[in-house]
């Protein structure tokens, strides 16, 4: 137990009456004899007999307390003039040397009468117990573990006795979640019962015994409550095995303990507490309660022993007993408390938090920081996707539909460009199949009266002189009071562009006559395939540059990048779908021009749309388009972030990594406060019901996305992969 003072007193081996004495401690160690103290003993003695005349009531004429008082001071005083004398000259050097160390007192093969002195009441300003006779050790002893307390009460026979108040003590403990608690009590504490509980390998914390107990020629005599009685070298092996399993204290609330508690001490059991002598049943249960007392204030053993003695000293009706309590260990015995408060016992799981949990914490944090630095990875997407389509369908039950106009916000009216039907009903003869009719584009624009819709975005790509440029800059230049919009691709809307994707726009006619040029880019990496992926997670933000951001009501519009475009809504409440034949008459802010997405039989503006994409551009069970379902044209695409930027509505996601960590702390909290599987898993469970509808709600009514699958992946393995 670290550094301290060990006081070791044998008989001296020539049969004289004289005690040798060795002392180690700090490095150093000292040899000297003394005599027997036969005042002392006779002193003891004498108190005794006080002692047993005041509490015995089988005496006819009792003992006064004032009486057992007295002599329980002069047995202390005595006690300790015997200590101070000359012949004590070494230990009391060492003492003045190291005052801060404890003594330990070893007493091998001496008297009953020297064993029996209260050695643990001297005024040394240190705490003094006893080491048990050899100081042999069992072997594989488990270290204490940080959990909650197992404790094993005994009750054995109860003649004379009233012992349901100790035995509600632990089971208000019991009720309150801060022991688990086994009684063997009646008839069901019996040797066999005994022997099978010590042997359990879960082990036991600390085993108490109410009851009684006597001396005996074989270690004591422990009455069980069957009513057969059990010898302290019968129980010896059991001892030792429950010591293996991890038993470190055993608190022995009845009659001249001492024998027993020292047997359990030599088979291993760090610490033995109990009375060496006689005491009455009422100082027994008051000495049991303030020990546990102590112990759930947070107090060590050695200390929780010192303030008993200290009111076992003060009390009525208790006179003398501080004299008999005593305290037994082996050399190895570690500072010991009995962590029956749930904030202390938490502290000690949380402290022992397993290699394991932080392993599985690391990892899914660095699979949560992986798909955080590439969020436009399949899987991320599939993921997002899949959390969008629920967010969809918690919108639905929960009855948000989403942001209400404020009467500045109308659905965009939408003119979708398609070769078989809206080209030919513009007046268009032959449509192209290599680009967008231009013609068509200047018939759109003569169609409508400028003050009736005074802007226009025209979702094509206008990158070289094409037939109908100079019918298209005529157009233009006789409304100078329309904002025209019209884009270029960018290497962020496709790669194979150079740097300057909109050269030749820029030197046109048609920039002369008032066309405003913006890049298509939509906040994402161009892909490489027919299609190109829909917009979830924005890489890029979008701001005046982008068409979008252009067309919007925001001044200076910003959609920022690492956002996520909310698929979940109905966007379709936000378009309004026109035909060629509805220009003339048509009032709307603003009109988006674009293709189906397809020019001929190839896709040059189409997009993929997964699954939330298809439910958020269908009214009813038809496509706003005359296409694929799972294709989406990039006009309605540039629609969804133009209203996102004129709403103010894009989801914020919370950092995955962050949040995996979090998730994984928390999992380390529940197993920490958790000990049984089966509750680690009714916690997960209900954490996960919880913390998915509450994060579906921070996505509608506060905009905040939180993740969900890594956090509670993280939370579950740290969780799990703690069993003890």
């Amino acid at each position: 137990m670290g550094d301290r003072i060990d006081l070791l007193m044998r008989q001296a081996p020539d049969g004289s009456p004289g005690l040798q004495v060795f002392l180690t401690g700090a490095g150093q160690q000292n040899a000297f004899v003394l005599p027997e103290p036969s005042q002392l003993i006779a002193l003891q003695q004498v108190w005794r007999q006080r002692f047993l005349k005041h509490h015995d009531p089988a005496f006819a004429w009792a003992e006064g307390a004032a009486v057992v008082r007295s002599y329980s001071d002069q047995l202390r005083q005595a006690m300790q003039q015997w200590i101070d004398a000359p012949a004590w000259q070494p230990l009391q050097k060492l003492l003045a040397q190291f005052t801060s160390l404890p003594l330990t007192v070893r007493l091998e093969g001496v008297a009953e009468t020297i064993s029996s002195l209260p050695w643990e009441t001297l005024s040394l300003q240190r705490p003094v117990w006893r080491l048990n006779g050899d100081g042999s050790e069992p072997i594989d002893r488990q270290p204490m573990r940080p959990r909650k307390p197992r404790i094993l009460l005994l009750v054995g026979a109860e003649q004379g006795l009233n012992l349901d108040g100790e035995v509600d003590r632990l089971l208000l403990q019991q009720r309150g979640g801060r022991i688990h608690l086994t009684i063997l009590r009646g008839q069901s504490f019996s040797p066999v019962a005994l022997r099978t509980a010590l042997a359990q390998r879960t082990g036991w914390d600390a085993v108490l015994f109410l009851g009684h107990s006597d001396t005996g020629a074989k270690g004591g005599v422990l009455h069980l409550g069957d009513g057969s009685q059990l010898d302290g070298e019968a129980l010896a092996a059991d001892w030792a095995v429950a010591a293996g399993h991890g038993l470190r204290l055993l608190l022995l609330n009845s009659c001249s303990g001492l024998q027993l508690a020292s047997l359990a001490a030599h088979a291993g059991i760090d610490w033995a507490v109990c009375f060496s002598e006689a005491v009455p049943s009422a100082a027994a249960g008051f000495a049991f309660g303030q020990l546990l007392g102590a112990l759930e204030e947070g107090s060590d053993l050695v200390r929780a022993v010192e303030q008993t003695r200290q009111l076992l000293a003060a009390g009525g009706g208790m006179e003398g007993c501080e004299l008999l309590l005593a305290v037994v260990a082996t050399n190895a015995a570690q500072p010991f408390r009995l962590p029956l408060r749930r904030r202390r016992q938490l502290l000690l799981r949380l402290a022992s938090t397993s290699r394991r949990q932080v392993i599985a914490a690391a990892a899914v944090s660095a699979v949560a920081l992986a798909m955080e630095l590439t969020p436009a990875n399949p899987i991320n997407s599939y993921l997002l996707d899949r959390r969008l389509e629920v967010q969809r369908l918690w919108r639905q039950w929960s009855g948000n539909a989403g942001p209400a106009s404020d009467g500045e916000d109308q659905p965009i009216a939408v003119l979708l460009l398609d070769p078989a039907t809206t080209i030919p009903a513009l007046g268009v003869p032959s449509p192209v199949k290599d680009h967008t009719s231009r013609i068509a584009l200047a018939e759109v624009l003569k169609r409508i009266p400028p003050t009736q819709v005074p802007v226009v975005g025209l979702d094509v790509v206008l990158d070289q002189p094409r037939p109908g440029t100079s019918e298209l800059a005529e157009v233009l230049r006789s409304q100078p009071s329309r904002k025209v919009v019209a884009g270029y691709l960018s290497p962020y809307s496709d790669p194979s562009q150079g740097p300057i994707g909109d050269s030749w726009l820029q030197g046109s006619i048609l920039q002369a006559a008032g066309l405003q040029a913006a890049d298509l880019a939509v906040g994402t990496a161009a892909g490489g395939g027919l299609l190109k992926p829909v917009p979830l997670h924005l890489q890029y933000p979008i701001t005046n540059s982008n068409f979008a951001g252009r067309l919007s009501r925001i001044p200076q519009p910003l959609l920022p990048a690492d956002r996520v475009i909310d698929w979940s809504l109905d966007w379709t409440r936000w378009i309004r779908i026109v035909s060629p034949d509805e220009l003339a008459a048509l009032r709307s802010p603003l009109l988006l021009v674009g293709t189906t997405g397809r020019l001929g039989d190839r896709p040059v503006d189409l997009f993929t749309a997964p699954a939330t994409v298809q439910g958020a551009l269908q009214r009813g069970d038809r496509p706003l388009w005359s296409g694929n379902a799972r294709e989406v044209p990039g006009v309605l695409v540039q629609m969804v972030l133009i209203q996102s930027i004129n709403l103010g509505h894009w989801l914020t996601p919370l950092s995955q990594t962050l949040c995996t960590l979090g998730a994984g702390a928390l999992g380390v909290l529940v197993a920490a406060l958790l000990e049984k599987r089966q509750h680690k898993l009714i916690a997960v469970a209900l954490i996960a019901a919880v913390s998915c509808p509450l994060a579906y709600s921070l996505a509608i009514w506060q905009l905040l996305l939180v993740p969900l699958l890594l956090p509670l992946a993280a939370m579950a393995a740290t969780t799990f992969s703690r069993n003890d």
